[in-house]
């Protein structure tokens, strides 16, 4: 069946939630890709950094993966396993931590969709859903944890280590980012739970089960022309909505119509005197003509 393409009635102007979920998630993207790439040069120093240390003594210790190896990191992953640094589970882990950076790098389009008010968007994400990268709130958390890992158990399996000044260039803007997360993620919460009550009240106000007449139905061909304007049919039919309690953003919902051009009916609707108004009769009003487009 086709569905029409509506566009919530906010419009492109996202809510407050979905404003700060975005703000949210460019703040972790930072902190993956820095986390990312310090914990992939990590990796790649406890195997090669200790082996040429060990061969620069022993002629005869062998390097597992000498600079310049091709699929460096994957060797140096498993090199970890063999030494019993990791587990495989552990290696599988991280594994798919630092491939998750490069779809931060180069899919960052599909990791913000799901945030979308189109409903066009929204069909896209739901169709394509399967075997597409979504995003990862527990990335930044779990980078931190096997960072930690990695330093605690370098110690325990005597490797060398190179040190490295990114750390410290970077702490201000590190403490920055997590303090700023996790008070947004805070206010998020709060708003979500502020949504769900919303919702919960709005679902109880799109229920139409005391209109008796067809005629009187918000999707009646009647009520708005082939641009989407609502014809003065269309316009009584949203003020007995609002006579019937339901508020601007039901009425934009039922009817098809911006959030603003509920509020601005539901303005005009007091200035006729809200529910008391002169009773109107539908068969009286103007009613717009069909043209056909198309010749048999």
């Amino acid at each position: 069946m086709y569905e029409r393409h509506y566009l919530d009635p906010l419009g492109s102007h996202l809510p407050a939630l979905e404003r700060n979920i975005i703000r949210l998630r460019s703040m972790q993207i930072m902190l993956v890709l820095f986390y990312a790439e310090r914990l992939r040069q990590k990796v790649l120093d406890l195997i090669q950094r200790t082996d040429s240390l060990w061969a620069s003594f022993d002629s005869k210790h062998k390097q597992r993966v000498p600079m310049g190896t091709k699929d460096a990191l994957r060797k140096c992953l498993n090199a970890l396993v063999a030494d019993g640094v990791l587990t495989q589970d552990e290696r599988e882990e991280l594994k798919g931590l630092l491939d998750y950076r490069n779809v931060v790098a180069h899919d960052i389009h599909l990791l913000t969709a799901d945030v979308s008010t189109d409903r066009f968007v929204r069909h896209r994400v739901q169709f394509f859903q399967e075997g597409q990268p979504t995003y990862d709130n527990e990335a930044v958390s779990r980078f931190r944890h096997f960072i930690n890992l990695l330093n605690e158990r370098q110690r325990s399996h005597h490797y060398t280590i190179t040190l490295s000044m990114d750390p410290l260039l970077f702490a201000s803007a590190e403490k920055t980012l997590l303090a700023d997360i996790k008070r947004l993620s805070a206010r998020i919460e709060r708003q979500t739970a502020e949504r769900e009550l919303r919702i919960h009240q709005l679902n109880g106000q799109l229920t139409i089960n005391d209109i008796q007449k067809v005629e009187e139905h918000p999707d009646h061909p009647l009520n708005r022309y082939d641009n989407n304007r609502l014809t003065k049919r269309g316009e009584e039919i949203c003020y007995r909505l609002f006579d019937q309690g339901k508020s601007p953003i039901a009425v934009a919902h039922l009817m098809h119509i911006s959030l603003p051009a509920a509020r601005k009916r539901h303005r005009m609707w007091q200035a006729m005197g809200g529910s008391n108004r002169p009773s109107v009769d539908l068969d009286a009003l103007p009613q717009r003509k069909f043209y056909r487009r198309y010749d048999d």
